[in-house]
């Protein structure tokens, strides 16, 4: 039987990180600033800027920040030789789908717009984020498509919450729904907290898994945990886009719990995993 990889001190054990350069900002939302961090590899950038990412955080649309992302953000930034912008957005439960929706689309939109501010390169852009970052990635990436946003070169999607009806149909759920950091008791909380209505469990928005049409998306690397219960529909996902013309891949994670992201520290299976993600990007952005 194999074991989890399981870090309970990851959050307070970093590895070094060189060749960055950070500094704190705010930008207008569509309610309120946002909180936001710009990560820049040092050097000279591109003619053009610097590729950059934009980056959200999980924490079940109810928790975490800027800060609790800080490594994962620094570890893109090099390993892709992107800029990164990680923001904050509105939280539930005081604030419910979509706040957190429009609060990404108008960071990303915001981003490309001050491309000469930011030194990045507007044609360049990504997104990345985990669980219910990751979320709202997929959430932008139908938005820029269907109101004709910025061109989105990449999507880097780290084990992402993809289907809040038929939770059912994944062996996942019920394989891995105790013992290993995220439980179904506790995405069943998140759920109840970000949604005001049932009924908007089934938006395209929040399961893509159920949208119309996931055509003409930008290409997709999903990574997945093996014992996280977000794993089946992670890779449901990714098959999804593959049967929508999208050029998607899959990054298994054996042995890696949901949050591996946040454990490169402590596990250097974990640290390989985002290496590999950062390449792709940096791959896809080049």
């Amino acid at each position: 039987m194999r074991q989890a990889v399981i870090a309970t001190s990851a959050r307070t054990t970093k590895r070094t990180v060189t060749g960055v350069s950070s500094r704190d900002l705010t930008i207008p939302g569509p309610a309120s600033a946002l909180p936001a961090r710009l990560y820049t590899p040092e050097g000279t950038a591109p003619a053009q800027g610097w590729p950059l990412t934009v980056f959200f955080h999980g924490g079940g649309f109810v928790a975490y920040n800027i800060e609790t992302h800080d490594q994962v953000c620094r570890e893109l930034c090099a390993g892709a030789k992107s800029a990164v912008l990680s923001v904050e957005y509105r939280l539930a439960p005081e604030n419910k789908f979509p706040a957190p929706v429009d609060d990404a689309y108008a960071a990303f939109t915001w981003a490309a717009a001050n491309a000469a501010e930011l030194g990045i390169n507007p044609a360049r852009l990504a997104l990345s984020g985990d669980s219910a970052g990751a979320s709202l990635c997929i959430a932008v990436t139908q938005r820029a498509r269907d109101e004709y946003g910025p061109a989105i070169a990449a999507q880097l999607l780290i084990y992402p919450a993809a289907d809040f009806v038929n939770t059912d149909r994944y062996a996942s759920r019920k394989e891995n729904a105790e013992g290993y950091f995220l439980t179904e008791e506790r995405m069943k909380f998140f759920g109840e907290m970000y949604l005001s209505e049932a009924e908007h469990g089934a938006h395209p928005h929040v399961s893509p898994l159920h949208a119309a049409d996931l055509k003409n998306l930008p290409p997709a690397l999903v990574l997945t945990a093996e014992f996280d219960p977000l794993r089946d529909e992670g890779i449901a996902y990714a098959e999804a886009l593959r049967a929508a013309g999208t050029r998607a891949e899959h990054q298994p994670g054996p042995g890696m719990i949901h949050g591996f992201a946040n454990m490169t520290g402590v596990s250097p299976a974990a640290a390989a995993l985002i290496d590999g993600a950062a390449a792709w990007l940096g791959r896809e952005l080049a």
